[in-house]
């Protein structure tokens, strides 16, 4: 008896990625924006230069054209919400029936979804933190050449939320089943430090463990 195995690799069809993944939130001024020249070779000059002017994909710093943005938009007592836009920069070209995948630990507590179709991918035992969305016949089924679509998706807040180290961003999202680049890991917009003790340098730490000690031994 024959089985098929079949797989994707983003090597064998090509050097470049097909989209990009830019970050925002509302706790942090940094935009984050698509990792530069992930698509395909950045023009050379300004925009104006005869390449971009003659290029099928409008000109960016990341040359895709697709770039899905994931913006943390607001936070609740019980729920939180993200703005997810995907934009077009091809100058030439329409995608009918889209679809993205976007991997997340926190589509598992996915409420609602104002603007697009969703259904969850169950990948291990009850655990879904993958989820599949795509348009609304007749509404935005079609991503028009050098146009957008979007949604605003509400989650709610479980017993491990928090925004710190990342957590309210993706881990990885695909456009008809081309995974996009992200950016790394390190330039993901911060929580600002809400704590003095987390400002201090090392040594104010030490002069206030110091102090610390100085006064425990006073009062012994």
């Amino acid at each position: 008896m024959w089985q098929a195995t079949c797989f994707y690799s983003q090597t064998a069809v090509g050097p470049f990625r097909a989209c990009c993944v830019s970050l925002s939130t509302f706790y942090s001024r940094t935009i984050v924006e698509c990792p530069h020249c992930t698509c395909g070779a950045c023009p050379a000059g300004t925009s104006t230069a005869p390449q971009c002017q003659d290029a099928e994909i409008r000109c960016t710093g990341h040359m895709c054209p697709i770039r899905v943005h994931w913006h943390v938009k607001k936070s609740y007592t019980e729920y939180w919400r993200v703005k997810l836009s995907i934009n077009n920069f091809n100058r030439f070209k329409n995608y009918s029936d889209w679809n993205i995948v976007v991997q997340h630990p926190s589509l598992q507590e996915l409420t609602q979804v104002f603007s697009f179709a969703y259904e969850p991918l169950v990948q291990r035992g009850t655990i879904n933190d993958t989820g599949l969305f795509w348009g609304l016949p007749r509404f935005n089924q079609m991503l028009p050449q050098d146009g957008t679509v979007q949604t605003e998706v509400l989650l709610r807040k479980g017993k491990d939320f928090s925004f710190s180290g990342g957590w309210a961003l993706p881990r990885k999202i695909y456009f008809d089943g081309s995974e996009c680049a992200m950016p790394p890991p390190d330039d993901f917009p911060q929580l600002p430090s809400s704590s003095p003790v987390q400002r201090f340098s090392g040594g104010h730490r030490w002069l206030a463990s110091g102090a610390v000690l100085v006064l425990g031994l006073l009062l012994t």
